[in-house]
């Protein structure tokens, strides 16, 4: 099953460049893919070469309920379909070198292996902005498990690329589709991730909830604003974009 599925992966993925090699995280043991969607991937600056190494960790096997009774499922791999919502000039590229029955390179992860992904890229002033990553995934457990090597669809897309002019320290990341840079702020900050929207308004209310600030005017990728009169403290910065309100918290110090 494997070397079919490997195969298959050759003739779909060879176009993604194969020959560099990214080296997975070792503190990472437990089955999972890191960064998870809590930490996120960290943002790229422009004029500076990306590369993240993205570690996954694929279990020999999982144990689900049908009901009351146990099944164990023991994995044949993890393959990536398909990966879209990459940054102009970015690109991707698969290793595990722990692949026993298939090609190292090709973005398939066999059972009981560690293997990563590398995302390479070098962002310009005008590919400001942040791009949500859909990653696909074929998840295969062998022909004698229950599922009987059927594969499971899963969808990844909870990274987001932030690209951003890094004049200022970035100190927080999060999964959301928006950035606030520097947080910790002191005069001004800035929120990306206003490409391809359609936003009504952006909001800076205290913790009361009172609105401090308020732009409509929106037209760019990012949007600056000046915090030079507010106390210290913390705030929050509301957008409110097609017809969905988000909330981002920063401090002024």
């Amino acid at each position: 099953m494997i070397k079919i599925l490997l195969f298959i992966s050759v003739v779909v993925l060879t176009a993604f460049g194969a020959n560099a090699q990214c080296t997975p995280d070792p503190q990472y043991t437990v089955a999972g893919v890191y960064p998870d969607s809590t930490t996120g991937m960290p943002p790229a600056c422009i004029d500076v070469a990306y590369d993240e190494t993205i570690t996954v960790v694929v279990p020999l096997d999982t144990t689900i309920m049908i009901g009351p009774i146990p099944l164990t499922l023991t994995f044949d791999s993890i393959v990536v379909s398909s990966w879209t919502g990459l940054p102009p000039g970015f690109t991707y590229s698969c290793y595990d070198a722990q692949n026993t029955a298939g090609p190292l390179d090709q973005c398939a992860f066999e059972g009981a292996t560690s293997g990563c992904i590398s995302v390479t890229g070098n962002p310009t002033m005008a590919d400001i902005g942040s791009y949500q990553q859909i990653i696909n995934t074929d998840t295969y457990t062998t022909p004698a498990s229950p599922l009987g090597g059927n594969p499971t669809v899963t969808v990844v897309d909870y990274y987001y690329i932030h690209i951003i002019d890094c004049i200022n320290n970035v100190q927080a990341i999060t999964k959301s589709k928006f950035l606030l840079y520097p947080n910790p702020a002191t005069s001004a900050i800035t929120l990306n991730g206003l490409n391809e929207l359609d936003v009504a308004s952006v909001c800076v209310v205290n913790m009361e909830g009172e609105i401090l600030r308020k732009y409509t005017d929106i037209t760019g990728p990012a949007l600056d604003m000046n915090l030079s009169t507010l106390a210290n403290g913390m705030y929050f910065v509301k957008i409110d974009y097609n017809d969905t309100i988000e909330t981002v918290k920063f401090i002024k110090e």
